[in-house]
């Protein structure tokens, strides 16, 4: 081990020691928190909310359908035996029902936003802009800023705590016709730096995922689905497309290390760079 080295006053060269505390377990540091998941009931937000579970915490998860909400809660139960799960159906394009809710269930630990969903037809510049693509920008952009500002304002998340954000890599390589796709996840990218300066001491970082297989792929034709999966499956370096669980691995990271903040963690399996 290496350990720095200092000029005293006598021109002679002496170590800097350092008090080290003992190891923590890192499994323990969620133990006793409360994480809510807006976007909860499905994909990486459930994997997120069985995540924390099994490290201790207890979850409140919302998503816009009561039935998807009512079947995760359930899931999420028999999975982590006595822990601590409760659902609510939200519709976060209604911020006051959202800072309702946000309310009702403060103060908190963390909160995560995975919410949202994409346009049926990315095809810019070809098709027009139309009240759909405001809806997804209202998800997945000024919904979070709502939340971001209520929390802050009100006191909703205890000391050491953070909000952790969801975007996709589209913006680093977009594709032809997510040019929609790739402003939305860039604009969040750049609010994350400025929420973590105008939050503080409220941490905010953001997880960038690549390609996941998550129930939002089912609406693809099976075809494209599959042709989707083998083309990524050949160019990632790791092989494989990612899963919700591998994903949501970031999310823990984030909100238990308290020292990073406004942050973009991509966890794409080497997309950026295939």
């Amino acid at each position: 081990m290496c350990f720095p080295l200092r000029i005293n006053e006598g021109g002679k060269l002496s170590q800097i020691s350092f008090a080290y505390s003992t190891m923590s377990n890192s499994t323990e540091l969620l133990r006793g928190h409360k994480v809510i998941v807006i976007g909860g009931s499905s994909g990486i937000g459930r994997s997120v909310a069985a995540a924390a579970l099994a490290h201790g915490a207890s979850v409140v998860i919302a998503s816009s359908s009561s039935d998807k909400v009512k079947s995760a809660v359930t899931w999420l139960q028999q999975e982590s035996k006595g822990a601590t799960v409760e659902g609510q159906a939200l519709d976060i394009k209604d911020y006051p029902a959202l800072k309702l809710f946000l309310d009702q269930h403060g103060p908190f630990n963390h909160l995560v936003i995975t919410a949202g969903d994409i346009a049926g037809d990315v095809n810019f510049p070809h098709t027009e802009i139309d009240d759909s693509w405001k809806t997804r920008y209202d998800v997945r952009y000024w919904a979070v800023m709502v939340a971001a500002q209520h929390v802050y304002k009100n006191n909703l998340i205890k000391l050491g705590g953070s909000i952790v954000l969801t975007i996709g890599n589209v913006h680093y390589r977009p594709y032809p016709g997510w040019g929609l796709v790739s402003g939305l996840a860039g604009v969040l990218e750049s609010s994350t730096r400025g929420l973590a300066i105008d939050l503080k001491p409220i941490r905010v970082n953001t997880i960038c995922a690549g390609v996941t297989d998550t129930e939002f792929f089912s609406s693809f034709p099976p075809e494209a689905r599959a042709s989707l999966f083998k083309s990524q499956q050949e160019k990632l370096p790791v092989g494989h497309v990612g899963t919700p669980d591998e994903v949501a691995e970031a999310y823990i990271f984030a909100m238990k290390c308290t020292y990073l903040t406004g942050q973009i963690i991509t966890v794409d399996g080497g997309g950026v760079l295939a």
